[in-house]
Formats: structure tokens, C-alpha cells, sequence
């Protein structure tokens, strides 16, 4: 937001990024957290605090995967899981001045567990490897997908005038804020969805105020809606742009605006799962990745806000064959200690974050 003019001086125009998110009455909000991005729109969007049991809660509403890798086809599940090992080696390394190992052997196909054995001072280790991640998030994730793809197919003509514009994008009626995108094969609905973005045209100034004093109140800033059930805002561009291939070819970003709620609680007893299925005598070590890419080199990023707000309510992760669970973060290289009482950090944050590949704007003169 811009600073406050001197005194005399026109006041600066600010922007407002408007995103949806629905608050049930039982919860209590006791602050945002949210993923910032060079072109304005965040990454990820959420609101925490406590529900009506007390419970710590978190509610993610707005989400856009940051493209780390292209790939034409989907990366191989060994070939990933060595990048992500590799990755906590290397932010071993740099925060710790050690080796994580010496020496890494993916085990044959069908011979695991565990995925692949580490060699350290003669020692042989077996690592297990998999993502933390949110299922009916990355379902959600997986049909919007349909939409990039069907807007990158469209001529100059048909969507030329989006060029410099974010739409934030959610599916189902107003009342429900976790819904799903439309599958594949629902031709005429993505047909009408594709014909409501063709006909939109987008105000530059529709979310735009001057000085720095938010208004009190918000007009004309209502989504459009599609006859089945879309809504969608459009969002200028800010800073730069996405290097992206949908930027490229469309001139638009796109995001998805899908509601989960979480409770601290269930999500350490879901983690817990997932240590229990991997805790077998061949593992000796679990590597849990938190905002890695996936096999189509996406890294969703809310899964790390996710990872972080279960941090911020710890509780212990136990095991009987698994002597070590690493919960490590892609974006900033931070590794805990999950085994025990309640998480131990391994080492700090070696980066800053996430910087997603952008163009940005060359200033004015």
C-alpha cells in the first residue's frame, strides 16, 4: 500500500487485492497469513485462530502453485524423490557446514523400502521420502488445471483484453466456499465459464482508493458469475508479471479460491498416520517435504502455511523402527525434528523464501 502524501501534496493511489473467504460464526480470527508474489495477487491467503472448542484453526482460501520446474511430462517418483533428498542435503550442508551423507543409491524398483539408502562414515541408511500434503486440496488443484489449459488454447481475439490481469477464481454456489472445479469432460459448462471470461471487462480502477486509510466501506466490487455457479474477479497485475506459459501465451494469471479448514489437533493426528505407514524396519530415516514440486514441478505453497501453523501448536510424533522424521521446508530450507515430544529445529531458514520466476516491470520514467 502507498504511503501517506505530504500535506499539500495529491494523495497516492493504493491498491486493494479483494479475495474470497468464508468465516463461520463459531470462529474467532486472530490474524492473516498470506504469501506474497512480484505481481501483486498473493500466493496463498489465510485466516487463523481459535474455533468455538478452542482449538487452534486455520482456514486457506486462496491458493496459486508456483511453477518450479518445467516438464513436459511427469517426473518419475524415484526421480523426485532424489531431488528432494538431494535439496535437504544441499540446505544441510549450507546451514550446518556438514555433510547429510556421503553417498545416495536408489533402491531397484519393487525392492522398497525403504526409497533410497544413504551412505554415511560406513553406515548404510535407509531413507523413506514423501510429500506433506493436503489430498483435497491437490484434487482441487488438479481439475483447475482444466482451466489454464482451455485458456491457453484460446486466440488473441477472444482474450487479448485480460492481458495484465490475475482472476481469482471459485466454483459452487454462494454459500459454499469449498467447491469443487468442474472435471474434464464437462464441456458445456467450461464452455460458458471460457464465453463469461471472453465477455468480462475488467475495470482498472475498480479496486483502487486514494491515500493510504482503507474505505470504511467496499462498492461495485461485486465477482461476476457464470450460470453454473463460477465467480471469478479480475485483478491487475502489479510490479510483473508470471513467467509462466499460460502468461505467455494468454497474458493472464489464473488462481483458485478453495476453502479447507484445519484443526491443529486432527492434523498432527493425520501426520501421525503417515509416519505409521512408512514406520517399518527398513526405515531408518523419514524425510516429510513440505511445498516440494510435485511430478509436474508445481510447489503448493499453502501446504507450507499449513506445516507451519501445526509448528505454531506443536505436539509429538512417535515411532518404533523410524529413529528420524525431518519435516523440511522447499521454500526456505528449514528442517525440524518431528520424533519426540513436540518438534526440535534441525537448523533455521537458509533463504528467504520463495521467489517465483517473474518479469519484473521496468519503472517508469
Amino acid at each position: 500500500m502507498s504511503q501517506e502524501a505530504e500535506p499539500g501534496s495529491q494523495p497516492e493511489q493504493s491498491h486493494m487485492t479483494l479475495l474470497p473467504i468464508r468465516l463461520h460464526e463459531d470462529r474467532t480470527v486472530e490474524g492473516v497469513n498470506f504469501v506474497p508474489s512480484p505481481w501483486g495477487a498473493p500466493l496463498v491467503v489465510a485466516l487463523r485462530g481459535m474455533g468455538e472448542d478452542g482449538q487452534p484453526w486455520l482456514a486457506i482460501a486462496n491458493e496459486t502453485p508456483v511453477s518450479w520446474l518445467r516438464v513436459g511430462t511427469p517426473i518419475p517418483k524415484a526421480e523426485l524423490e532424489i531431488l528432494h533428498l538431494q535439496r535437504l542435503a544441499t540446505d544441510h550442508r549450507c546451514s550446518t557446514g556438514g555433510e547429510l551423507y556421503e553417498a545416495i543409491d536408489p533402491v531397484v524398483p519393487g525392492e522398497d523400502p525403504p526409497d533410497i539408502y544413504a551412505h554415511l562414515a560406513g553406515r548404510k541408511i535407509g531413507w523413506e521420502l514423501t510429500a506433506f500434503s493436503n489430498s483435497s486440496r491437490r484434487y482441487a488443484q488438479a481439475l483447475f488445471f482444466e482451466v489454464s489449459k482451455r485458456l491457453a488454447l484460446q486466440q488473441r481475439h477472444r482474450i487479448g483484453h485480460l492481458t495484465g490481469y490475475h482472476i481469482s477464481m471459485w466454483f459452487g454456489a454462494a454459500d459454499d466456499s469449498a467447491g469443487l472445479p468442474f472435471k474434464a469432460n464437462k464441456q458445456s459448462s467450461y464452455d460458458r465459464l471460457i464465453d463469461s471470461l471472453v465477455a468480462h471487462r475488467p475495470d482498472p480502477n475498480q479496486f483502487t482508493f486514494q491515500g493510504s486509510q482503507l474505505p470504511i466501506q467496499v462498492t461495485g466490487a461485486d465477482p461476476v458469475r457464470t450460470p453454473d455457479d463460477v465467480n471469478f474477479m479480475s485483478i491487475p497485475l502489479l510490479g510483473g508479471v508470471p513467467a509462466s506459459g499460460l502468461f505467455a501465451m494468454t497474458g493472464m494469471s489464473v488462481g483458485l479460491a478453495f476453502q479447507s479448514d484445519h484443526v491443529a489437533s486432527q492434523e498432527w493426528a493425520n501426520l501421525q498416520k503417515v509416519v505409521e505407514r512408512k514406520d517399518k524396519p527398513a526405515n531408518n530415516r523419514l524425510l516429510i517435504s513440505a511445498g516440494a514440486p510435485d511430478s509436474m514441478g508445481r510447489c503448493f505453497v499453502a501446504e507450507e502455511v499449513l506445516a507451519h501453523f501445526m509448528l505454531d501448536n506443536p505436539e509429538g510424533v512417535s515411532a518404533n523402527h523410524l529413529a528420524s522424521v525431518i519435516l523440511h521446508f522447499w521454500s526456505t530450507g528449514q528442517a525440524f525434528e518431528l520424533v519426540g515430544s513436540e518438534p526440535v529445529e534441525l537448523w533455521p531458514a537458509v533463504y528467504q523464501g520463495f521467489n517465483p520466476m517473474s518479469h519484473p516491470f521496468v519503472p517508469a520514467t
